[in-house]
């Protein structure tokens, strides 16, 4: 089966960045590829390509990972990706998950992160102060503010005896804003709702209009996200 009308019509109306991350993602994907996405949502990928993807992750999809050794031989599949997840792991183990990422894929290896410029760490802790005020919590800025997020000559030192490319996408000023946006809501229901309409509606047009200018081959002082294209 291929991906359907309402298919690609419900991923027009994701948040920008979860749509900018995973259809960036599956545009380096063959259709007849196979594909495991480590760390990944159930179906999050799947709403961009029609192709099988297997997901492994702590506590969601099809295979659940208990260690730090992905549960698969060498070359199972052809593709392997990882989204946005080795920012949230420990320094020290990010090294050696990208090397079981390489052990496991045949042909390639495609993962992203937000990448760790001065400015981009300095942005997430005055957003994480905006949770805060409201008494809200983000597991996942605490982390990138923990853990830190990955700069660009760390994740090439970790890729040192490979061909790889990449890409730059984003900025890091856009999320910011639509985060802080998307934690405003209005006192009066009614007016809260289309509020809500208007958030979405802005989402759609980026999906629609910023995203196919969004990616660069540069590195900006801005740059919200990296991705490394990894040919085996």
């Amino acid at each position: 089966m291929g991906i359907t009308k309402s298919k690609v019509e419900k991923s027009i109306l994701l948040p920008f960045d979860v749509f900018e991350r995973h259809k960036t993602v599956a545009s380096f994907i063959g259709k007849n590829e196979t594909v495991l996405d480590v760390g990944g949502g159930v179906n999050a990928l799947g709403r961009f390509m029609k192709n099988k993807i297997i997901v492994a992750n702590l506590d969601s999809g099809d295979v659940l990972l208990t260690g730090k050794k992905l549960p698969f031989k060498d070359q199972s599949f052809d593709v392997v990706t990882s989204i946005d997840v080795i920012e949230h792991l420990p320094l020290k183990d990010r090294d050696r998950f990208i090397k079981e990422l390489l052990r496991v894929a045949k042909k390639k290896v495609i993962f992203s992160v937000p990448l760790g410029s001065q400015g981009h760490l300095d942005s997430e802790k005055k957003l994480l102060k905006v949770f805060e005020k409201k008494k809200l919590k983000s597991e996942f800025l605490e982390e990138h503010i923990k853990r830190g997020l990955p700069s660009l000559n760390e994740l090439k030192n970790y890729l040192q005896s490979e061909d790889f490319e990449i890409f730059y996408s984003g900025d890091y000023r856009l999320n910011f804003f639509l985060t802080k946006l998307d934690l405003i809501s209005l006192s009066k229901p009614k007016l809260d709702k289309i509020f809500y309409l208007l958030k979405r509606s802005l989402n759609i047009l980026l999906n629609l209009f910023y995203f196919p200018f969004a990616i660069s081959k540069r590195e900006s002082e801005f740059t919200n996200r990296v991705y490394f294209f990894i040919k085996k």
